[in-house]
């Protein structure tokens, strides 16, 4: 983790898989109805500050167009987003469900979905939160490409404070993909808006070229300040290349709530971050840390938090050009042949771990889908290389004098692409590729930047290749089309090519796409669950991509210096994921304090 360009690269991952889980496809639970309240443990002080850090660049490379996520300073792709523009909720994953942040309340009609806003909310230039706002984050969003509008076709203000989403198809994956979007504000960005919006009325789509000359336009946007709705703003003069300062934003969203009068975001990546939180400057992290930094952090004394990502490395496997792996019995082998948890924890310590129930997305995840009767018929592929052997014979495999696998004089000899600027999954690569050619496998290793190498995955110029499974959300659909569309059906390469049907033994039949609509569809979760179950079987059996491990984060709390009021160990909150950031949800809800 020595190269700049890999800590970036690797944040930009884990940010996109983060986004894509609210942009793309999400889950519902009820709301609910919660609003903060302080700590009941100590005294609570206000004043004081919060030392965070994120990695960000100063104009004109970095701005203050929070539509541009990539280079927004501490826009949407920050976890520090909503302290300054918050969503319209925030999910508690501990206890599934919603709680409010801008809006007030929510209520599903039909196929309307209403959201009201609280009042008397203010922007940091001084016009009054409004309906006007969400509108215009939607219309933009729809030329965006944000995944609601799969869903909807018309998102209006029915008044001020209200604003009506109408359904052209219902589906339990609306409720985030509405609630977790950053409201931007209507002075900033409502002219565009405006211009989209009339377009679309007149029966242009995102590829129409007037639509794409409006949002040319929009990427060029560069607004001189940030205009926060959230308890904080962010002070502009205080802006460097080292830090910058949040201070309490009076008519925000909370504003009576939060305790800190400001918040200091250092700027940087690991390397940067590191002395810092040795030293004592920053209160909290989310940087994905090396085992030897996370050693010291503990020695120093700070808390290490080890919160669930919901993502890792697998191994995809090409449908034709690795034709032998089309036997779900030899990738079955594979899944045996190698020790996951030795892999993760090789990486990432005690900040990784391999899948017990092997489902394509998070153990955390599967218990509140999945009975336990069916948990039971999920087969967990634990390290055993004779299983894997007796696998391989059964397909009709042998080794040969060289130790090598071989079938009517065919080999098992393929070559593994891995992303080089990935430490993490550099590592998990050579750690496949020496269990593989131990048992039998004869793996040769090929590294990529991780732009050429995705690249080259999704254009199908590979035979297996390291890749993402899973992703940080709620609803396990998400999870599952990554395999099955994100990287089989969504590149115009064809990617792996997995197939979209399949006979199985736990589960019958299979149409994935089908069936990957079918579990999302509607508003009842519990008449989805014997789909995903069925979906979840298949996959446990078929293995479309092989998870080797789970990333967990290695978050430092510094307890010591600046912040009280962090639960305990084993508190709820720290299993919040894809972008419900405990820390910031614990200062709004005003259970972190100064000491």
């Amino acid at each position: 983790m020595k190269a700049p360009a890999y800590r970036v690269s690797r944040r930009r991952f884990l940010r996109d898989s983060t986004l894509v889980s609210v942009g793309m496809i999400a889950a519902s639970c009820a709301p609910g109805t919660s609003t903060p309240t302080a700590t009941q443990g100590g005294t609570v002080k206000k004043g004081g500050a919060f030392h965070g850090a994120w990695p960000y660049q100063l104009p004109p490379a970095h701005h203050f167009n929070s539509f541009v996520s990539a280079t927004a300073i501490l826009g949407p792709s920050s976890i520090y987003v909503d302290l300054m523009q918050p969503n319209l909720g925030i999910y508690n994953w501990g206890d599934a469900k919603w709680e409010y942040l801008l809006a007030e309340s929510t209520k599903t009609s039909g196929n309307a979905y209403e959201v009201k806003l609280r009042s008397g909310l203010k922007w940091s230039d001084g016009a009054a939160v409004s309906s006007k706002d969400v509108v215009t984050t939607y219309t933009i969003g729809r030329m965006e490409g944000f995944g609601i509008w799969s869903y909807i076709d018309k998102v209006e203000a029915v008044d001020d404070l209200t604003v009506r989403f109408t359904y052209k198809t219902l589906t339990t994956l609306g409720e985030r993909l509405i609630l977790r979007n950053s409201i931007r504000p209507d002075s900033i960005y409502g002219a565009i808006a405006k211009k989209a919006g009339d377009l679309f009325a007149q029966g242009k789509t995102t590829a129409s070229d007037e639509v794409k000359a409006v949002r040319t336009e929009l990427q060029a946007l560069r607004p001189t300040v940030y205009v926060a709705s959230g308890p904080y703003k962010m002070d502009h003069s205080t802006l460097t290349a080292s830090q910058v300062t949040l201070v309490r934003n009076p008519g925000g969203l909370f504003a009576d709530k939060v305790n800190f009068d400001k918040v200091v975001v250092y700027q940087g990546e690991t390397a940067e971050v590191t002395p810092l939180v040795l030293a004592g400057d920053v209160d909290y992290a989310t940087h994905g840390f090396p085992v030897a930094t996370d050693k010291a952090m503990q020695d120093a004394g700070l808390r290490i938090v080890r919160g669930p990502l919901f993502t890792g490395p697998a191994l995809y496997l090409h449908w034709e050009k690795a034709p032998q792996f089309q036997d779900k019995r030899l990738r079955q082998a594979v899944a045996h042949a190698i020790n996951r948890q030795e892999s993760g924890t090789i990486a990432y310590g005690q900040s990784a771990r391999a899948p017990k129930y092997m489902a394509g997305y998070s153990d955390g995840i599967v218990e509140n889908w999945i009975s336990s009767a069916d948990r039971g018929k999920l087969n967990s592929y634990s390290f055993d290389r004779a299983k894997a052997d007796s696998l391989l014979r059964e397909a009709g495999y042998a080794k040969g004098s060289d130790g090598i696998y071989a079938k009517e004089g065919k080999k098992l000899e393929f070559e593994l692409y891995f992303p080089s600027d990935f430490a993490d999954w550099s590592s998990a690569a050579e750690h496949a590729s020496k269990s593989l050619n131990e048992f039998g496998i004869k793996i040769t290793l090929r590294g990529a930047q991780r732009a050429q190498q995705l690249t080259d995955f999704n254009n199908g110029n590979f035979q297996i290749a390291l890749n993402a499974w899973g992703i940080a959300n709620p609803h396990p659909q998400q999870s599952l089309v990554r395999p099955i569309r994100e990287y089989s059906v969504t590149p115009a390469g064809g990617g792996m090519k997995y197939p979209l049907k399949a006979t199985t033994t736990t589960a019958g039949e299979i149409d994935w796409q089908a069936m990957l609509d079918q579990s999302a569809e509607g508003s009842d979760i519990e008449k989805q669950k014997p789909i995903v179950t069925k979906l979840t079987l298949a996959y446990n059996e078929l293995l479309p991509a092989i998870p080797l491990w789970e990333r967990l984060g290695n978050n430092p709390l510094n307890t010591q210096k600046r912040v009280a009021g962090w639960p305990p160990d084993g508190d709820k909150i720290y299993q919040q994921g894809g972008g419900d950031n405990f820390a910031v949800k614990l200062i709004l809800d005003g259970r972190l304090y100064g000491k």
